[in-house]
């Protein structure tokens, strides 16, 4: 391990719970003249979604909004490593101008990746699956909690359509500071987690109906690269990288992971909220990490929790220089589509 992993790292991206006590005060409101603008700009899109994907930001211009979209981006790269937008009007009864809403803003922010094995760039995160999960099911389909993790790209970005009566509610901390944390308290785990651990990617069905999976190898939890902390990860999927190896995982890093997770978890670390429809959350993700607490869904389908998810790269970001272009391209995919199945 560098010996930079044995000093705590300044950064802006350094925060606890005290920094960010009323979501009122660090969320981004909408202006009345941002929402027409978006509104506007959504009914600019081709009607087929397929057409979309080729599309550039120079097609669909947001004047006003962008330029508060620009400080968004600014500060999720350079910044405390979250954005919260609220006042987006989505409209109750029309899915598909929700859809084109979020791509809107979205190819306003950066470049939109691939997020499954079927080459989808949006997804809905609703609870479709009932009973315990194995290895191979998603957590977002779902209404389990849902531990502290990053998601693919740069940014995951999650829309909130409809929330749940009971549950749900989001959780933020900073990886940068669970680092700093370490540094002080537990020196000792640092350099099994800038060695880093073994992934599982999960079994997924293409389009083409091959099920396809990968193992990936050691993925670094912390790295330094020209004085920035890089943080990455997904503590179940660290364990069932072992688990479906038939392996125990090794004591040094079990003993790290806990560590980790435990200084995450504590109350003066994570800030908690809950989103509203028409909010939607922005996370780095090699800045921060976020989760979900379980949920009891409408018993309406019609109005249960309903969540679009959207990961993209920031142009120009800090990752450009620690990834190669064909790793920057999302889940391993050859046919990127906007969305699987139409009907919501």
């Amino acid at each position: 391990m560098s010996q930079s992993g044995l000093v705590a790292i300044e950064s802006a991206a350094d925060w606890v719970a005290a920094d960010y006590v009323d979501v009122d005060d660090w969320s981004e409101t909408l202006s009345d003249t941002e929402r027409e603008e978006l509104e506007r700009a959504t009914r600019q899109l081709p009607p087929a979604m397929q057409d979309w994907v080729t599309l550039k930001p120079a097609d669909v211009p947001l004047p006003r909004l962008g330029a508060r979209l620009g400080r968004v981006t600014d500060d999720l790269e350079r910044g405390r490593g979250f954005a919260l937008l609220r006042g987006i009007d989505l409209p109750p009864d029309d899915f598909d101008t929700v859809r084109r809403m979020k791509w809107v803003l979205a190819l306003n922010l950066g470049d939109v990746i691939a997020q499954n094995a079927k080459g989808e760039m949006m997804g809905s995160v609703q609870a479709e699956f009932r009973g315990e999960r194995t290895a191979d099911t998603r957590g977002y389909v779902s209404s389990d909690e849902l531990r502290f993790h990053c998601d693919g790209g740069d940014v995951a970005t999650l829309l909130c359509v409809r929330q749940a009566p009971i549950g749900g509610t989001n959780s933020l901390v900073s990886s940068v500071a669970i680092h700093n944390v370490m540094v002080r308290e537990c020196p000792e785990h640092l350099s099994v987690l800038y060695r880093g651990m073994p992934l599982y990617m999960r079994k997924e069905s293409t389009s083409s109906g091959k099920l396809d999976s990968a193992r990936l190898p050691r993925i670094p939890l912390f790295r330094v690269d020209t004085g920035q902390l890089s943080c990455f990860s997904n503590l179940r999927l660290m364990e069932l990288a072992y688990e479906t190896a038939g392996i125990p995982m090794p004591d040094d890093e079990r003993a790290a992971l806990d560590a980790f997770e435990e200084i995450a978890e504590r109350k003066a670390m994570k800030i908690e909220f809950k989103l509203r429809p028409g909010d939607m959350l922005l996370t780095h993700n090699l800045a921060v990490m976020h989760k979900r607490s379980a949920f009891e869904d409408d018993p309406d389908v019609a109005k249960a929790r309903l969540m679009l998810r959207l990961w993209y790269n920031v142009r120009g970001g800090r990752t450009e220089r620690l990834q190669t272009p064909q790793q920057r391209r999302g889940y391993f995919t050859k046919a990127p589509l906007i969305v699987q199945d139409d009907s919501r």
